[in-house]
């Protein structure tokens, strides 16, 4: 498994596809916690799945941690879910890539 993470349109995505051409590439991972967060999952459970399941995929995520906390207990909630998946799905990743501009930076 293949981590890739970035801020909102930093390329992360693009890098994925580029360095994995032939991988199965879940993207907007954030997206998949948010999904999970309505059905009433807890966001660590939802990732340890998704890394059981899907042990050779690329997973693509925005980071949303950063910046300004939100005022609404639902936006704060949110990004601390996806905070906390990502933190398992990089301990099970064996590369964890942030992108910065389009340019990736080994983290793992």
């Amino acid at each position: 498994m293949k981590l890739y993470i970035g801020g909102a349109y930093q390329g992360q995505e693009e890098l994925a596809r580029v360095e994995n051409p032939d991988a199965v590439i879940l993207v907007d991972f954030h997206e998949r916690v948010r999904e999970a967060l309505s059905r009433g999952e807890d966001p660590r459970e939802f990732a340890r799945r998704v890394c059981r399941e899907q042990p050779d995929a690329v997973i693509v995520s925005n980071e949303v941690g950063a910046g300004v906390v939100p005022m609404e207990p639902e936006a704060r909630a949110f990004r601390e879910a996806v905070g906390r998946a990502l933190c398992v799905v990089a301990q099970n990743a064996e590369q964890v890539t942030r992108a910065v501009c389009g340019i990736g930076v080994r983290v793992k």
